[in-house]
């Protein structure tokens, strides 16, 4: 599997995301998945000259279709990676979209 890349979105990109950053890269390495992840904020989608493969959410009711560059990207809530409640469920939704593609 080639290398993917996942947008780990929040509103100010500081504290929230790089917490679930750390626990999303280390569930991804050890389930050996080839990730390239980077931490954004909400306001700063649009303006991002690349796609990711996956974007995670930490807050409900992203509106991907107002955002051109994530037309067709799966979304998935991570609020989980935070908090720890059923972080291994929403860790494999993580591993079977990269794995399968656009599917959540």
């Amino acid at each position: 599997m080639a290398k993917k890349k996942i947008w780990v979105a929040c509103g100010s990109a500081v504290a929230s995301s790089t917490m679930a950053t750390h626990t999303l890269k280390k569930m991804c390495e050890e389930r050996g998945l080839d990730v390239e992840i980077e931490v954004v904020a909400y306001r700063d989608i649009g303006g991002k000259p690349t796609r990711p493969d996956l974007l995670i959410s930490l807050a409900p009711g992203i509106d991907t279709s107002t955002y051109n560059n994530l037309k067709g990207i799966p979304v998935i809530m991570g609020l989980a990676f935070i908090t720890g409640i059923n972080k291994d469920h929403v860790m494999n939704e993580v591993e079977k979209v990269l794995k399968n593609g656009n599917e959540v």
